[in-house]
């Protein structure tokens, strides 16, 4: 292709006008900021990828551990605590973050201040009282079957109509009303949440297991004997607090 001197410099002058056009929309696009750190990692999952001490954690992240895993992440002066064979979705949230348990256990530690990590399983909602530097753990036995220790502070607790304060060293047993079927995975402070997965009832306690209910009657919260968190994790989860790092 023959090509002359003027044609030359205006097509040059075009790539350069392209390339200074897109430089200039990546600089000012805006950056999806990180909403935490890891911290400590071991057979540990960000979505498909493994873990590493440092890697930055996002709004919407997938988190999981193996059988023998664990994952600890530090949102600010908040902590969290992913046990071996537990998976959750986090989220950015105005308050701080929310979190939405899908297996497994997580151990949260909070500072009293306005920061706060709300913890989501089933439809059950666990939150924090800020008034309090809170210390707990959150179990998804089965999606209908929730237990939540309090060890330090108090925290609410709330499922369908009913709610509840787990005062500092209780421990409650939460009957959750449906459990959840997802088709996508959104933030559970979401206006659509409910949009994006469908209800499975829990069966009547009546039924569960074919023997009469243990559960008090109309109510979804059963007081269960306290279960130590353990010294080692205790210090773990309390030492990301400290860092004065913190995203």
């Amino acid at each position: 292709m023959n090509f002359t001197l003027p044609r030359v410099l205006t097509l040059f002058a075009s790539f350069a006008f392209t390339a200074f056009a897109a430089s200039v929309l990546a600089q000012s696009a805006p950056q999806t900021p990180a909403l935490g750190v890891v911290v400590q990692a071991s057979q540990a999952q960000i979505g498909n990828a493994s873990a590493a001490e440092g890697a930055s954690i996002y709004s919407g992240d997938f988190l999981s551990t193996s059988n023998n895993g664990l994952l600890l992440v530090r949102i600010g002066a908040l902590s969290f605590q992913l046990q071996p064979n537990s998976s959750l979705h986090i989220y950015s949230a105005p308050y701080g973050a929310v979190a939405e348990l899908n297996s497994g256990t997580v151990i949260y530690t909070t500072s009293a201040g306005p920061r706060n990590l709300v913890i989501v399983a089933s439809d059950v909602r666990v939150t924090p009282d800020i008034a309090y530097s809170d210390f707990g753990r959150v179990s998804m036995d089965d999606p209908c079957d929730i237990t939540v220790y309090s060890q330090r502070g108090d925290v609410n607790v709330k499922v369908g109509s009913e709610s509840r304060t787990v005062e500092e060293t209780k421990a409650y047993r939460v009957r959750a009303e449906n459990a959840l079927e997802y088709r996508k995975y959104v933030s559970p402070d979401a206006d659509n949440y409910h949009d994006y997965h469908f209800h499975r009832p829990c069966a009547p306690l009546e039924l569960v297991h074919g023997h009469p209910p243990v559960w008090p009657a109309q109510s979804h919260f059963l007081l269960a004997t306290a279960v130590l968190l353990g010294a080692g994790t205790g210090i773990g989860v309390w030492k990301a607090t400290e860092s004065p790092s913190a995203p």
